[in-house]
Order: C-alpha cells, then structure tokens, then sequence
C-alpha cells in the first residue's frame, strides 16, 4: 500500500472514533439516542486525496443521501430489519494543473447497515466524468487543448460516525474505473460531514 493511503487511511480510522466518544456514552437501549440513523436525506461534503495514476492530487466532492423505501420506519424497526438502502446523487473534482481537470457528475446506490456507535456503508456507481486536458501533438509540439466526457464506474465502502442527531463525521475509499483513462482506476479517499434531515 503506499505512503499516502496508509496516512489517510489511519486517519479515516482514528478521527471518526475519536470523534464518536461522545456517541459511545448514550445508551444504546434507548431508541432516541438513534433518531439520527432515521434521517431520510443527508448533505454530506467532503475532501481527500485521490490517486488518478502517478501523482495524488486534493479530491473535493458533494453528495445528496436520499434514503429508499418506508420513510416512516422508526430507529427499532431499522435495528432490526438491517441494512437501508439509499441513492445519491454526486459531484467531485480534482485538477492536476488548470489544464488538466475532472469532473464528475454521479450516482449511487448505497448499503447502510446501522450500528451502534456508526454506520456502515457500501454501494457502487455510476457517472460522467468531464475530463479537460493538454495532449502534445507530435507533428507540431505545439500543446492542444482537449475535453472529453467519459462513463465511470465505481465502488465504494465507508463509515458514518453520528456526533450529534443530525451530523456524522464520514470516510469513504472508493475505485473509480474511468473509460480511456491512462490509468483505469483512480484511487480515492475522503473525508467529511453528512448534514441529516
């Protein structure tokens, strides 16, 4: 594993545990300390590192949670019957240079499974990748600019840390296969906060 992702991913471990403490302390019989895993929509906003192939670059992104099924399901009846599915919409960027940047329009569809001091998630994806670059062309050397849309595939796990009723600390590793790209799968790992209402 390299340097950078050991770092990041010890860090994506020991702030959202850090961060939960305070969550450890309630009950875990009493089903108002878990009105927070009822929320029906989350604004999560994040920032890590991703790996496009080479060099990490900063990875910026926003997602919008929206849970599917039964929105009246009570903290007891989500304890019980396990995993919740939700979709989400996304965007990321990263750049390179001012030349060389992606953005990424999404969605996916996601397995969360409550526990009892975090969330766990799982999911996988879609989106279009908006991908602006310098290609050199070898019979004028002269640098030309390009922008192509290209399809993307991804697959994702993470975990949500619930620090009051409506925010949780998340942390999300994810692969990203991008159609033509130079390097097939980009890396990525991020952190942030999900906003639930």
């Amino acid at each position: 594993m390299r340097r950078w992702m050991k770092v990041v991913f010890a860090a994506a471990v020991v702030v959202p545990l850090l961060a939960a403490v305070p969550v450890w302390a309630q009950d875990d019989d009493d089903p108002e300390d878990y009105d927070r895993y009822a929320d029906n929509y989350g604004l999560g906003i994040g920032a890590g590192l991703v790996n496009p192939g080479g060099e990490v670059e900063p990875y910026l992104t926003a997602a919008f949670r929206i849970r599917l099924g039964d929105h009246d399901r009570s903290y007891e009846d989500l304890r019980r019957g396990g995993m919740q599915a939700f979709i989400e919409p996304e965007i990321g960027y990263w750049e390179h240079d001012s030349n060389n940047t992606d953005l990424l329009l999404g969605v996916n569809l996601l397995g969360v499974t409550p526990g009892g001091w975090a969330n766990y998630t799982w999911g996988a994806g879609v989106g279009i990748h908006f991908v602006d670059f310098v290609r050199r062309d070898p019979i004028s050397l002269t640098d030309i600019d390009e922008s192509e849309e290209r399809l993307g595939l991804n697959a994702q796990v993470g975990l949500d840390v619930p620090v009051s009723d409506s925010v949780s600390i998340f942390g999300v590793g994810r692969w990203d296969l991008v159609e033509g790209a130079t390097e097939e799968v980009q890396e990525k790992i991020y952190l942030g906060l999900r906003f639930g209402f």
